[in-house]
């Protein structure tokens, strides 16, 4: 058994609710509501409001901090050779145009615990034809420090 309410007199199109903020679906959408309503239109249909997600924050001024400054970094530093015979060590990385070396004997220098013990070494400074390392393999170069740390000079790949 179904209760079927009592029409409205001269309340809008529709005894129901005055013929306001009803929701209709005709033709792929709903609409009649209070609101903009849902459509086919793939979420496109939101309405205007804030623009969430754009990474501002209290009073847009932003997130956090921001980008830290960074110290000095690369091959172009002025540096200062620190051995004067050439040394041994490993390969651990090779990242492209630069990696990092492990001396086969600690080096004993104030800059030696930076990078855990690990010397920088660029493409530029590899000598004898090679253009990059092989994580593993041994290798010899002279030492030199700049302002951003120690690094390997002059290195011949094997």
């Amino acid at each position: 058994m179904s209760v079927i309410p009592p029409p409205a007199k001269g309340k809008g199109k529709d005894g129901w609710n005055g013929g306001k903020g009803i929701a209709t679906y005709t033709d792929n959408s709903w609409s009649g509501g209070k609101g903009k309503g849902w459509s086919d239109k793939g979420g496109k249909d939101w309405g205007k409001g804030k623009d969430w997600g754009k990474g501002k924050g209290k009073d847009g001024k932003g997130k956090g901090k921001g980008k830290r400054p960074r110290g000095p970094s690369g091959p172009t530093l002025p540096r200062e050779r620190i051995t004067k015979e050439p040394v041994t060590g490993e390969v651990q990385d090779w990242k492209g145009k630069y990696g990092w070396i492990k001396p086969t004997v600690p080096l004993e220098h104030p800059l030696a615990i930076k990078h855990n013990g690990n010397l920088y070494v660029s493409m530029s400074d590899l000598v004898g034809g090679i253009t990059q390392l092989t994580p593993g393999s041994l290798c010899q170069f002279h030492v030199f420090s700049d302002p951003s740390g120690l690094g390997a000079e002059e290195c011949l790949g094997s």
